[in-house]
């Protein structure tokens, strides 16, 4: 599990509360999503997309980290799966994989890319959520 934790001392509130919701929100998704997404980029041809998982992989807090750490952390995190999402967006779905019939691919593939780009809007709203009200 590549979980990134945020360690504090005392309760949070406020603005901190939301961060460290969204961050545990960001860290799930990471460990739930980040295989199936690469493989889907993959597929598709989107080498450039590699990076910004590779980035997005790379990402941590420092043991003494404090609020405004967490706030870049997610800053970062949230350009890198905005930037994911786009390029989900814009792969065809089973026009991609033609078989040797030249008949759409197989299912499979158009679920886990319907899924991956799902998973991608909701965790970005969740950072924007946090990080910008």
């Amino acid at each position: 599990m590549d979980s990134i934790v945020f360690t504090h001392t005392g309760t949070c509130s406020g603005d901190a509360c939301s961060l460290e919701s969204a961050l545990e929100h960001f860290s799930g998704y990471l460990d739930a999503e980040q295989d199936t997404l690469a493989c889907i980029l993959a597929q598709a041809g989107c080498i450039h997309a590699a990076s910004v998982l590779d980035t997005l992989a790379q990402l941590h807090l420092e043991p003494n980290a404090v609020e405004a750490d967490l706030r870049d952390l997610l800053e970062e995190a949230e350009a890198c799966l905005f930037l994911l999402l786009e390029t989900v967006r814009q792969i065809p779905s089973r026009e991609l994989l033609k078989t040797a019939w030249e008949l759409p691919g197989p299912e499979v593939y158009d679920a886990h890319l319907r899924w991956s780009g799902a998973r991608l809007e909701e965790i970005v709203r969740t950072l924007a959520g946090a990080l910008w009200k």
